[in-house]
């Protein structure tokens, strides 16, 4: 039951507003790391904003963030709260702006570094505190260590760090109220993917499983109330459901990191444009399949615990899915293949997929 996680993490209604306070502690002048709408649109900028002032917190606003953040994005921000002179980052939003702050958080306390410096994980200075605000329920990155951070050549590439847990991380379901439908599918699944990918790990442990278990029974509650009436009659109650399981899957991938989908998954949203969630959720039947043959056992029991006969769950993740199309060229499949060879995140997956296998799946999905 090896686990460590320390952010403190406070949710609810109002919670940020109610513990104002403890941003207080971090230091007088932070820069709030977002992006152009999202924050703004669903009040959790104002309320952030409104507490720092009431604390007597000077900030600045540094609103570049998009999707899948990019590096040199992080190193602008990062030259911003150097020059600011930033005691502390609050990130707010999805995955992105708050994988973004804790990357930025690093190179503003260490001006100048390179990339190979960043991702060496030998850091001079130790990162700025980092406060986190989700607004999406999904990545879980407010209860993890890990950045996932788009680089200049295109491609993904984590950073994993013990000192880049958030200090503390805020949680108020409300703010995903006015997610649109696609948006909180494809959220959804990607919780979803981190509590099955971590079942399924070989790091996995008595803690991690109770995690991904409790997260899945969640999400398949949702899951049914969506395909039967659409997100549009989601209320808060079903919201903070959501929202706690996107917690409960940061939770497990913490303990054991993620496995193949999310790796082959990477390439989807950087390719393809397909969202994050969705480019993971649709590697999950196949990561199934080989989870029954190689683990029968874990794989009947994973089952059991979640309360689903196989034809259902296979059914489920396909019908929550949102509409996406898929056609990886052989060209790129041969291309790609050496990501797959000795790939870490596979490799903590049960048996062995190697990347001849990756290069079928992917054959088989865009036709």
């Amino acid at each position: 039951m090896n686990v460590y996680m320390p952010t403190r993490l406070v949710t609810g209604r109002g919670c940020v507003t109610a513990s104002g306070n403890e941003l207080a502690k971090l230091g007088k002048k932070c820069l709030i790391l977002t992006g152009r709408h999202s924050a703004k649109a669903c009040g959790a900028l104002d309320d952030v904003t409104a507490v720092l002032e009431n604390q007597g917190i000077v900030w600045k606003l540094c609103d570049i963030i998009g999707q899948n953040p990019r590096l040199t994005d992080c190193m602008e921000a990062a030259k911003l709260a150097a020059e600011y002179g930033a005691d502390f980052i609050i990130g707010i939003g999805g995955g992105s702006p708050l994988d973004a702050a804790k990357c930025t958080a690093v190179l503003a306390a260490n001006p100048g570094m390179t990339q190979d410096e960043l991702y060496s994980l030998k850091w001079p200075v130790k990162p700025l505190p980092v406060a986190a605000v989700g607004t999406t329920a999904g990545t879980g990155s407010e209860v993890t260590k890990v950045a996932v951070i788009t680089i200049p050549d295109g491609r993904k590439k984590s950073i994993h760090h013990e000192d880049s847990y958030p200090v503390i991380a805020f949680g108020d379901p409300a703010y995903t109220l006015t997610l649109p439908e696609e948006f909180t599918r494809s959220t959804a699944i990607d919780a979803f993917s981190h509590c099955v990918e971590s079942y399924f790990s070989r790091y996995a442990n008595e803690l991690s499983r109770m995690y991904a278990v409790r997260g899945i029974r969640l999400l398949i509650t949702q899951f049914r109330k969506i395909l039967q009436n659409g997100c549009g009659n989601l209320t808060y109650e079903d919201r903070e459901v959501l929202y706690n399981a996107s917690i409960y899957g940061g939770l497990a991938i913490n303990i054991t990191g993620t496995a193949m989908p999310h790796a082959v998954g990477y390439l989807l949203t950087e390719q393809h444009g397909i969202p994050h969630g969705v480019a993971c959720a649709v590697f999950l039947p196949a990561f199934y399949c080989h989870n029954k043959k190689v683990v029968p056992g874990l794989t009947a029991s994973f089952l059991k615990e979640i309360g689903c006969e196989e034809e259902d769950y296979l059914q489920m993740i396909q019908s929550v899915l949102p509409e996406y199309h898929l056609d990886v060229s052989e060209e790129e499949i041969v291309r790609e293949h050496h990501r797959w060879i000795d790939n870490n995140s596979i490799g903590k997956g049960w048996g062995t997929i190697d990347a001849d296998q990756v290069d079928e799946i992917l054959r088989r999905l865009s036709h």
